[in-house]
């Protein structure tokens, strides 16, 4: 599983590991629940990460079952990996962006297209404070995109607003096209469905 910095996720745990995890982000000296999650694919991990924050028990059982909400905070780059619990551990430090300004021209294009997107797809217009983040919006679109983990990679490992967002526009122009393209379709299976259920 991969989280961007801004995204919020669900999380069953119920392997020991993991649940001996979340009991020692949850105890003194980290009350807040922070933690890492690395992607890994083949047995490899990837160098960069998101430090994420536990920030609603939605159930949780005696026998230790734990349902979550998690939200990611900030991009790590993972130095090092350590075995100190059953769950695995990593030396990591901040990675954040080299330079601080962006191309609001292509931001304001990015911006358009992933409302085009979500309007398509569900039909309501997102209000502009979605778009509302501190440091550009990349996380924000690439979060509620659908964006595959290969991109989301590079958008993890980008120091560059202006990057991201480029990145983002190709890979959104597509995507409209693939999405309009294949909703037609959708919904003729939905309704061919209906009628053969009546």
């Amino acid at each position: 599983m991969m989280v961007l910095p801004g995204e919020v996720s669900a999380l069953h745990i119920f392997e020991p590991r993991y649940r001996e995890m979340i009991a020692h982000c949850r105890a003194e000296p980290n009350p807040s629940g922070d933690f890492v999650l690395q992607y890994e694919e083949d047995e490899r991990s990837a160098a960069y990460a998101t430090a994420v924050r536990i920030t609603k028990i939605i159930s949780e059982s005696e026998d230790g079952l734990v349902d979550l909400l998690i939200t990611g905070i900030r991009r790590v780059e993972v130095l090092d990996r350590v075995q100190k619990h059953l769950y695995p551990s990593a030396k990591i430090k901040p990675w954040e962006d080299e330079e601080e300004d962006w191309d609001e021209e292509l931001a304001t294009r990015v911006y358009s297209l992933h409302r085009q997107l979500l309007v398509t797809v569900t039909g309501d217009e997102p209000p502009d404070s979605f778009y509302a983040t501190e440091g550009g919006i990349s996380f924000k679109v690439a979060a509620c995109a659908g964006v595959e983990n290969r991109i989301r990679l590079r958008l993890l490992k980008s120091r560059s607003e202006t990057e991201r967002l480029t990145l983002l526009e190709t890979y959104l122009k597509e995507l409209l096209v693939q999405t309009r393209d294949l909703l037609p379709r959708l919904q003729n299976i939905a309704a061919t469905y209906a009628l053969t259920q009546a």
